[in-house]
């Protein structure tokens, strides 16, 4: 491998490696599992990369693959008994504990309506929210139009504003 390449390589692990983690952890529910599967994106994207001929689609290429590794852990696991629920469960700070334990329900709140959701809602809205990218890129990478990826961010925005109004209201 050539020295551009690796330098290449490592600007773009820069660039990505938080928003793709951000992006594998919401949908994985599980750090451990999100480095996993973050890490072997990386590493089939440092197999690949003198394959990759357009570096301005690098990073469909990569959240593609995070997918792409999801879906097959999803598959390869689906007979599995599921950790249990502490497994998942985000750590209090002492500072604050009752202000985290609302923020904590609220996060708890909107991961279940997300779940009640139709996958291809949810998964579009993870995209986009916990990794930044453009409907371009989530069209791209849903291989979906970018009139449907703002379509369903706007119906899972609606949809999650409605059961917070409920809830606060209740």
């Amino acid at each position: 491998m050539q020295k551009d390449s690796i330098i290449d390589f490592t600007l773009t692990y820069n660039k990505f490696k938080k928003p793709l983690f951000n992006y594998v952890c919401k949908v994985m529910k599980s750090d451990v599992l999100a480095e996993d599967i973050a890490h072997n994106v990386f590493l089939k994207l440092y197999d690949n990369l003198d394959r990759i001929h357009h570096t301005e689609r690098v990073e469909v290429w990569i959240f593609t693959t995070a997918r792409n590794e999801i879906f097959s852990h999803f598959r390869k696991n689906k007979n599995r008994i599921n950790e249990p629920i502490e497994f998942h469960e985000e750590k209090f700070s002492t500072n604050n504990l009752y202000s985290d334990f609302e923020q904590k329900e609220l996060i708890d709140f909107i991961e279940e309506e997300l779940k009640a959701m139709d996958e291809s809602q949810s998964e579009v809205y993870y995209l986009k929210e916990y990794s930044g990218l453009s409907y371009k890129e989530i069209a791209q990478i849903m291989n979906i139009t970018e009139d449907l990826v703002r379509s369903r961010i706007f119906k899972v925005r609606q949809k999650l504003r409605t059961a917070i109004t409920k809830l606060e209201r209740g």
